[in-house]
């Protein structure tokens, strides 16, 4: 899955309402970012301490974050792809989402996207977050109260500090932002299911459109996450190498060896293309069997299935051939972003 820095959309993109709202979809391999500006940014969600000398070059994704709380608390971090070059990486957000990881990530994206001021009166942002279905009922509200109270001065790379606080959080399910963002691909009517996969998580849904009426309600009891992604495809990769090598792949090195289905090591290359389609046809399965399953009796009339997510772009190869009327949307990597900020600006 390739992601970049920092992207602008195309000339033909217009700007949403307000140029101060932002949304950002925190996930376990990546963050995105979106602003009603029109600034797309995407990095490793990972963070590291920050060395005096940072001794890395700089390049896509290495941010050096510094964040002076109004409590009189400072930090200062490597997030992103600087963050995983480091032996002290922390990569993994867990099911509680620990707040000082979650809220650096979202700061430094924030800012990336333009969001804070710099002025005396810098205003506030309205800010749109995502939670994993499975977490969203129990998670919603601790984290909105959370966001509100969030305020800090932030700086990326040395650059002028940026003061970011939310006048307004919207916390909404993920998965549900590309309903959002791409209504046009929705049917007139019928059964429309969303698969948004993700490194670790793979979240669902099942809706029900009404002729007529321009939001489909979701069928709950169809809906949810399973804990199956991208991850399974770079688990079983790095078991080969081993296997074929006798020396572990290093995990900064599995998604490198995943893309180019090869990997240069003890003076040859290991040709890894047998073990990487076998690893995508498996954890397509793995995904397309559990939302199959979930959705039960009516997964024979869905009419349509948008494919979402960072993760989409691995396997939506195959789960075009498991899953009923399954197509990946026109950005999966911002699919979320993009449609919890057109719910935000509305």
């Amino acid at each position: 899955m390739s992601v970049g820095v920092l992207e602008r959309p195309q000339a033909s993109t217009q700007p949403l309402a307000s140029k101060r709202a932002v949304s950002v979809d925190i996930g376990y391999g990546y963050t995105k970012a979106v602003s009603a500006s029109g600034i797309k940014v995407c990095l490793p969600s990972a963070v590291a301490p920050a060395p005096d000398d940072l001794g890395l070059s700089t390049g896509p994704s290495f941010y050096r974050v510094k964040v002076r709380y109004l409590n009189g608390r400072v930090e200062e971090r490597l997030v992103g792809e600087a963050a995983l070059r480091s032996s002290a990486a922390v990569t993994t957000l867990s099911r509680e989402k620990p707040a000082e990881l979650h809220d650096l990530l979202l700061l430094t994206a924030c800012v990336l996207v333009g969001a804070g001021g710099t002025g005396p009166f810098p205003g506030q942002a309205d800010i749109a977050v995502g939670l994993p279905l499975a977490y969203f009922k129990s998670q919603k509200d601790a984290l909105r109260e959370r966001l509100l109270g969030l305020a800090a001065w932030v700086s990326v790379d040395d650059n002028e500090e940026r003061y970011v606080s939310f006048g307004r959080v919207l916390v909404l399910p993920q998965g549900a932002g590309a309903v959002a963002a791409y209504p046009e691909l929705l049917p007139e009517g019928g059964l429309v299911g969303v698969v948004d996969v993700g490194t670790y998580t793979t979240d669902y849904l099942l809706l029900e459109k009404q002729p007529g009426q321009p939001n489909p309600r979701p069928l709950l009891e169809a809906c949810g996450s399973v804990e199956a992604g991208v991850h399974l495809v770079l688990k079983a990769v790095a078991r080969e190498f081993q296997a074929r090598t006798g020396a572990p792949l290093p995990p900064e090195m599995w998604e490198q060896a995943v893309q180019a289905r090869a990997v240069f090591f003890g003076g040859r290359s290991v040709d890894l293309t047998s073990a990487v389609e076998k690893a995508l046809a498996d954890a397509s399965q793995a995904v397309a069997q559990r939302v199959l399953a979930a959705w039960g009796n009516r997964a024979g009339f869905v009419r349509a299935t948008l494919l979402v997510g960072g993760g989409s772009l691995l396997l939506r190869e195959h789960l075009a051939r498991a899953l009923p009327g399954a197509a990946a949307v026109p950005d999966p990597l911002y699919a979320n972003a993009l449609g919890f900020l057109r719910a935000l600006v509305g």
